[in-house]
């Protein structure tokens, strides 16, 4: 009986680790994210490039493009569409003609209050 107990508890805890460590990695790139995301917005804007800023843009992009996640897991570990407004976001930003109107600043404003309000919530967990 004590065996079967002993194994529950360690699966329990290795789940418990594994959303801790998911959670570590989803805040790290929203974090990147609310860095990355406004300073593409800006290059999206110029119409001509210098070439380091046409390497950083190629750079983000490559992130973006690279970096796999499914939107729905912040949803899961955070109870928040983040990683939603963050791919909408950056499609929105990619596909901006300079001097177009375009959705990405009103995305872009949707992410950084939905980033502000995260930051917020993380302080109170943090803080318990």
């Amino acid at each position: 009986m004590e065996n079967k107990l002993a194994k529950k508890r360690f699966i329990q805890t290795s789940a418990i680790q594994q959303i801790n460590e998911a959670t570590i990695v989803l805040r790290h790139f929203i974090e990147l994210s609310a860095k990355l995301l406004p300073f593409f917005n800006e290059l999206s804007k110029k119409n001509i490039l210098l070439p380091q800023e046409q390497s950083d843009r190629d750079k983000i992009i490559e992130v973006y493009r690279n970096y796999g996640f499914d939107t729905s897991t912040s949803e899961i570990l955070m109870e928040s569409d983040i990683l939603e407004i963050i791919q909408q976001t950056f499609k929105a930003i990619e596909k901006r003609t300079p001097g177009k109107d375009s959705n990405s600043d009103k995305l872009m404003t949707i992410f950084q209050n939905k980033h502000h309000q995260l930051i917020r919530d993380w302080r109170l967990t943090d803080m318990n």
